[in-house]
């Protein structure tokens, strides 16, 4: 079994921990002095969440960068779908950690004198609404792994997985229904993960029986 596809696996297990230990955060239009009181009530609890969305953010910038050579060693397969794939997994990585800056600072204003209540209400607010990038870059991975896969003949994946890949990835895309895709796309990186993990390798050694030898 390969161990670097399983980063996948890992990166949604580590998200939707963190996601958990988040919790019920404030609302938009929570008060200023409210969420400095959440805050600085969580701040254990929130450090903890944001260090495992770091890690998660990681991990799914090794998932897919494996998942992109898989892709460009896809007969029929595209270089540029290769290189979305991994700018996708790029894009959540990077819409992760922004995201836990953000969250970070409001942990370190909740329980100073000197924070404003605009600043602490306007920070909340952009946490709130900040998952364009890394929603946006699931979809653009599991696109361009799904097209990927159904181009071709003969891939590492089923072609039901390529197709689901698809109809997630443009799923992503549609307001409303995009937040329930992004939570199905984890689905199917753990489904993929695992498959790509029990593949066997190319370089495994064939069992060849030897021919009998000729008597003399």
């Amino acid at each position: 079994m390969r161990v670097a596809p399983l980063s996948g696996l890992l990166a949604v297990a580590l998200t939707v921990v963190s996601f958990l230990l988040l919790g019920d955060t404030p609302d938009v239009d929570t008060p200023g002095r409210q969420v400095g009181s959440y805050y600085d009530a969580h701040q254990g609890r929130t450090f903890v969440s944001l260090y495992l969305l770091v890690l998660a953010g990681a991990l799914f910038i090794f998932f897919a960068a494996y998942l992109a050579r898989v892709v460009r060693s896809t007969p029929s397969s595209v270089d540029w779908l290769r290189r979305v794939v991994l700018a996708g997994g790029v894009l959540i990585a990077a819409g992760f950690w922004t995201g836990a800056g953000i969250n970070l600072a409001l942990v370190d204003l909740a329980d100073k004198s000197g924070a404003g209540r605009d600043t602490l209400q306007a920070l909340n607010a952009l946490s709130e609404d900040f998952f364009i990038p890394f929603v946006g870059g699931m979809g653009l991975m599991l696109l361009a792994a799904g097209l990927a896969t159904v181009r071709a003949p003969v891939g590492a994946l089923p072609r039901w997985l390529g197709w689901a890949g698809i109809v997630l990835g443009v799923l992503v895309f549609i307001p409303w229904v995009g937040f329930f895709a992004f939570m199905l796309s984890g689905l199917w990186v753990i489904v993929t993960a695992v498959l790509l993990a029990r593949r066997p390798h190319p370089d495994t050694p064939v069992d060849v029986a030897t021919p009998p030898l000729s008597p003399l």
